[in-house]
């Protein structure tokens, strides 16, 4: 036997089950944080339509061109700020709300980014303007059905 597990504190409990217990509450109280309700039925739906097309992508399955050149940027937005606000609300409290200028500034962000500036340097973008109306149409999504 062990001798560490045999010697005890003063209320009688020994050295490994105070390490379990301090694990477990310390567990516990940051699990109690999580805001789960921030993962609303609206997210899980748009999240399995995504892992749906990622997997028919994987299977080379025939898709109409709208889906294979615009359903992941419509979805994007609202699946990125969704999983942002989920890890705020663990950080800061269940009532924070991205504002509208948050919102914005991410479609604004994401606009520049993989419609203007990457398709210069990496030739596997494609600068496309209806991408930044998808991306915007997704942020208004998440502000208007997510953002709660």
């Amino acid at each position: 036997m062990d001798y560490q597990v045999l010697q005890t504190n003063r209320a009688g409990v020994s050295g490994r089950l105070c390490v379990h217990y301090l694990f477990y509450s310390v567990v516990d109280r940051f699990a109690g944080r999580l805001s789960w309700n921030t993962l609303s039925p609206l997210f899980w739906a748009l999240a399995v339509v995504y892992m749906g097309h990622c997997g028919w992508r994987w299977l080379a399955l025939p898709r109409p061109l709208w889906v294979q050149h615009y359903l992941d940027d419509l979805l994007c937005l609202p699946l990125v700020l969704t999983a942002t606000l989920f890890v705020l609300r663990f950080f800061y409290g269940q009532r924070v709300r991205l504002s509208s200028y948050h919102v914005a500034f991410t479609v604004l962000y994401f606009s520049l980014a993989f419609e203007v500036f990457f398709p210069q340097f990496m030739p596997r973008y494609t600068g496309d303007f209806l991408d930044a109306v998808l991306y915007a149409t997704g942020g208004v999504i998440f502000y208007r059905f997510l953002n709660k």
